[in-house]
C-alpha cells in the first residue's frame, strides 16, 4: 500500500514541487514584486468578501473602489482561490501553498498526457518533471496567472485530444471544465493563444483522419457540448469581462509598439543549456529577465535533438505537428526580432489585445517536451541502437559546454567573479555577467551530462528520472533568487504587510489622501499595505492591470487635490456633473481646467456617520438642515444602486469618476449597494451547471439499490 502511494503521481509531483521550492515550502523566503504588489492583496480581498458571506464583486480599498469581478487577472471567479478562502483566512502562507498546488498539478497533468500518448511511467515522470520546473515556470512565478495557465494546459490538451479521438461526452465535459479553470484563473492572453492552438490541432486531426466526413460527424457533437458547458460555467466571468473592457484603458485595441513589449530575445535560446547565464544584465540579452528562459533539462533536450536522427519519428504526423507548432510559437515569442508577431497582430483576431510576446514560449516548451517524451519512449524501447545516437548528442553538448566555458574564461573579468565570494547576497549575484553565471553553471551541466551517459550505458531508467530531478533542482536554485524569491525573509514580509484582521473596518468617514505619507510606502516593492490596512483612498503605486478610464481622467485633472480633501461621504457645494449618454464613452476624454472649478467645499458641519461597510455596500446616517448633494468617494460603475430610508434613489455622476445622490433635509439613512443583477443571475446558472456536472461525474459512485441489482440479475438469467 505504501509503495503504491509513493509511486503515485499525486505523491511524486507535490513532493518534487515542495523540494525544488523549499524556501517557499519552509516559509523561509517570500515571493516578490508583482506577486506581492498585486496578486496577493487581491486574493485577500476576495477571501474577505467570501468569508463575509458576499460574492467578491467590488472592493472599496483599491484606488477609490474597483470591480474585482470584472478584472480579468484578479481571479475573482477562480474556484481554487475560493477553496483557499473557505479553508482559511487567506494568508501569505496560503498564497505560497497555492503556487505549490499549481506547480504540482502541472506535473500531474503532463504525466497523464504522456501516458495517454503511450509513454511508460518512467518517461512520463521524467518529462513531467521537466515541464513542472521548465524555464517558463521558474521565470514567471511572479505572474501567478501565468503559472495557473501552465498548470491547466496539459489537462485541456489531454481531454481535447481524447475528445477528438474517442468522441466521448465525458471527455468533452472534462475539457470544458479545465478550459473554464484556465479562463477564470489564468492569464487572458494565454487563453487566447491556447484557443488558436486547439483550433489548429483540430484542423490537423481533421486532415490526417482516414474518413473526414465521419470525423466531422463524430466530433462536432462533443465539441459543441464542450463549448456549451464552458460557456455556462464561465458565464459570470464572460459577462463581467465583456462589460468591463470598454471602461478600461487596456480594453481597446493596443498599439503595435505596446503589443511588442517584452519579447524573448533570440539570443536567450542559449537558456536551453545555460538558464542561469541568460539572466545576466547584458545588452545583447536585452529583454525582461522574466521573459527569457526555455530550459527543459539536458536529457530531455538530448532526446529532443535525437528526433531528427530517427526517420520513423520524423514520419510521425503528431510529432510533425508538435515541431512545427513549437517553431511557430518560438518565432512569435521573439516579438520585434521576427516578423510573425507583427503578422499575427494584423491578421488574427484578438492578437492586437495583449503584450508580452515571450509568453508564447510556454506553448513552445510544451510541444518540445511532448516531442522529447515520444522520442524518449522510442529510444528506451530500443536502447542498443539508440545509445549510439544519444551518446553522440550528449558528447556534443559536453563539447559545446567546454567551448563556451573556455570563451567565458578568456573574456570575463576575474575580479568580478571573486566579488561574489567576498560579499555574497542577492545584490552581488544580480551583478554577475553572463560569463560569470555560465562558469558557475558549467560543473552542474557536466555532472548531469556525464551521469546521463552512465545511466544510458547501464540502462538505468530510474536513474534517468533522478538525473532530471537533480538537473531541474540545481537549475531552479540558481535562478530562484533572481526571478522567484525576494531578499527579505518570510516573516519580515508578513510583518511589513501586517494585514488588518478586521475584514471591513469602518473608515471613520475619512480617506488616506489627507495624509499623503499613508498612501506612499518606502517598502512598496515588498507589497502594498493599503489593501491590507483597509483604508479607502488612492494608492499611488498600486496599479491594477486595467484602470478605469474615468478614474485616470480624474487623477490627471486639476480637481484631484481638492476632492481628496473631503471625507468618504460628504455634502458638496460644488461638483462637476457629467451628463453623458454612456458612462465611459471615450478613452480620449480631455477636460480643460477652465471647465472645472478649482475648489470643492464641504457644506457646513458634517453630520455624516458611516455605520456599515462591506465588500459591496456602504451604509451611513446623516442629518442636514436643507436638501443637499451627498457625494460618495467610490468610482461610479454600472451596477450601483442607492437607497434613502430603503427607498430607491437615482445616482448621479460627479467629480468625473465618483457618484452622488440628492438628499432631503432631516435625519436619514443612506445605503449604496453594488448589485449587478445580471452577474448574480449568471453566477447561479454557473453554479447549477457545476452541480449538474458533479452529479454526472459522481453518479457511478453512488450505492446501487439491491432491488435494482436483483432485477438486472433476473434479466441476465433470462
Amino acid at each position: 500500500m505504501l509503495k503504491r502511494i509513493i509511486a503515485s503521481p499525486f505523491f511524486i509531483f507535490p513532493l518534487t514541487a515542495c523540494l525544488v521550492f523549499w524556501p517557499l515550502t519552509l516559509q523561509m523566503f517570500a515571493l516578490k514584486n508583482d506577486a506581492l504588489t498585486y496578486y496577493y492583496p487581491i486574493r485577500t480581498l476576495i477571501s474577505d468578501a467570501l468569508r463575509n458571506g458576499e460574492l467578491p464583486l467590488w472592493t472599496p480599498f483599491i484606488n477609490m473602489g474597483y470591480p474585482l469581478h470584472a478584472d480579468m487577472q484578479s481571479g475573482a471567479w477562480n474556484p481554487i482561490i475560493w477553496s483557499f478562502a473557505f479553508l482559511s483566512n487567506y494568508s501569505l502562507a496560503a498564497f505560497q501553498y497555492e503556487l505549490l498546488f499549481y506547480i504540482s498539478f502541472a506535473g500531474i497533468g503532463f504525466y497523464y498526457l504522456c501516458r495517454e500518448m503511450g509513454c511508460s511511467k518512467t518517461v512520463a515522470i521524467t518529462c513531467a518533471i521537466a515541464f513542472q520546473f521548465s524555464g517558463f515556470m521558474i521565470d514567471s512565478v511572479q505572474f501567478f496567472n501565468c503559472i495557473s495557465s501552465a498548470c491547466y494546459l496539459p489537462y485541456v490538451f489531454l481531454f481535447f485530444r481524447r475528445m477528438l479521438q474517442h468522441c466521448l461526452i465525458k471527455d468533452a465535459l472534462s475539457c470544458a471544465i479545465f478550459m473554464f479553470l484556465l479562463f477564470t484563473g489564468g492569464y487572458p492572453s494565454l487563453f487566447i493563444i491556447l484557443s488558436y492552438l486547439l483550433f489548429a490541432y483540430g484542423l490537423f486531426s481533421f486532415f490526417v483522419s482516414e474518413n473526414r466526413v465521419r470525423f466531422l460527424r463524430q466530433t462536432i457533437p462533443p465539441v459543441l457540448m464542450a463549448g456549451l458547458i464552458f460557456f455556462l460555467l464561465s458565464l459570470p466571468a464572460i459577462i463581467s469581462f465583456v462589460n468591463h473592457l470598454p471602461a478600461i484603458q487596456r480594453g481597446s485595441r493596443q498599439a503595435l509598439s505596446v503589443v511588442l513589449e517584452n519579447p524573448m530575445n533570440p539570443s536567450a535560446v542559449l537558456s536551453l543549456l545555460f538558464p542561469f547565464g541568460t539572466t545576466a544584465r547584458e545588452t545583447w540579452l536585452d529583454s525582461s529577465i522574466l521573459m527569457r528562459s526555455i530550459y527543459i533539462g539536458i536529457l530531455p533536450l538530448a532526446f529532443l535533438i535525437a528526433v531528427f536522427f530517427k526517420k520513423d519519428l520524423l514520419r510521425n504526423r503528431e510529432i510533425q505537428f508538435f515541431l512545427v507548432a513549437a517553431a511557430v510559437l518560438l518565432g512569435l515569442a521573439w516579438g520585434e526580432y521576427f516578423f510573425l508577431r507583427k503578422l499575427a497582430y494584423y491578421i488574427l483576431p484578438l492578437m492586437d489585445s495583449f503584450r508580452h510576446p515571450a509568453l508564447f514560449r510556454l506553448f513552445a516548451i510544451f510541444f518540445l517536451l511532448l516531442t522529447a517524451a515520444l522520442s524518449m519512449q522510442n529510444h528506451l524501447q530500443n536502447l542498443i541502437a539508440s545509445n549510439i545516437i544519444l551518446k553522440k548528442i550528449l558528447f556534443a553538448l559536453i563539447v559545446i559546454t567546454f567551448v563556451v566555458c573556455v570563451t567565458c574564461v578568456v573574456t570575463f573579468q576575474g575580479s568580478q567573479f571573486l566579488t561574489l565570494f567576498h560579499s555574497p547576497g542577492p545584490a552581488s549575484l544580480g551583478d554577475l555577467s553572463f560569463e560569470n553565471r555560465t562558469l558557475i553553471q558549467v560543473p552542474f551541466i557536466l555532472l548531469i551530462t556525464l551521469s546521463g551517459l552512465l545511466a544510458l550505458k547501464k540502462k538505468a531508467r530510474i536513474g534517468l528520472v533522478l538525473i532530471v530531478i537533480t538537473d531541474m533542482f540545481f537549475a531552479a536554485q540558481l535562478n530562484m533568487p533572481i526571478t522567484v524569491i525576494g531578499a527579505k525573509n518570510f516573516f519580515q514580509v508578513e510583518q511589513n504587510l501586517n494585514r488588518n484582521p478586521v475584514k471591513f473596518p469602518l473608515p471613520g468617514n475619512s480617506t488616506i489622501e489627507a495624509n499623503s505619507a499613508n498612501s506612499l510606502d518606502t517598502l512598496y516593492m515588498t507589497g502594498s499595505k493599503i489593501p491590507f490596512s483597509k483604508k479607502i483612498g488612492r494608492n499611488r503605486y498600486f496599479i491594477t492591470p486595467g484602470n478605469l478610464i474615468a478614474q485616470e481622467v480624474f487623477y490627471k485633472s486639476s480637481i484631484q487635490t481638492s476632492v481628496f480633501k473631503n471625507p468618504v461621504l460628504y455634502f458638496a457645494d460644488s461638483v462637476v456633473q457629467l451628463n453623458r449618454p454612456k458612462q465611459y464613452s471615450s478613452p480620449k476624454i480631455a477636460y480643460s481646467q477652465n471647465d472645472l472649478p478649482s475648489e470643492f467645499f464641504v457644506t457646513g458641519i458634517q453630520n455624516v456617520q458611516v455605520t456599515k461597510l462591506s465588500a459591496n455596500s456602504i451604509e451611513a446616517t446623516f442629518s442636514n438642515s436643507a436638501d443637499g448633494l451627498l457625494v460618495l468617494l467610490q468610482n461610479k460603475y454600472p451596477g450601483w444602486t442607492a437607497f434613502i430610508d430603503d427607498r430607491s434613489t437615482a445616482i448621479v455622476p460627479v467629480n468625473i469618476s465618483f457618484m452622488a445622490i440628492r438628499t432631503p433635509a432631516g435625519k436619514h439613512t443612506v445605503r449604496f449597494v453594488y448589485k449587478p443583477t445580471i452577474i448574480r443571475a449568471a453566477f447561479y446558472l454557473s453554479l447549477a451547471t457545476l452541480g449538474l456536472l458533479a452529479l454526472i461525474y459522481f453518479w457511478p459512485f453512488f450505492p446501487k439499490s439491491k432491488k435494482r441489482d436483483a432485477h438486472r440479475k433476473i434479466d441476465h438469467t433470462q
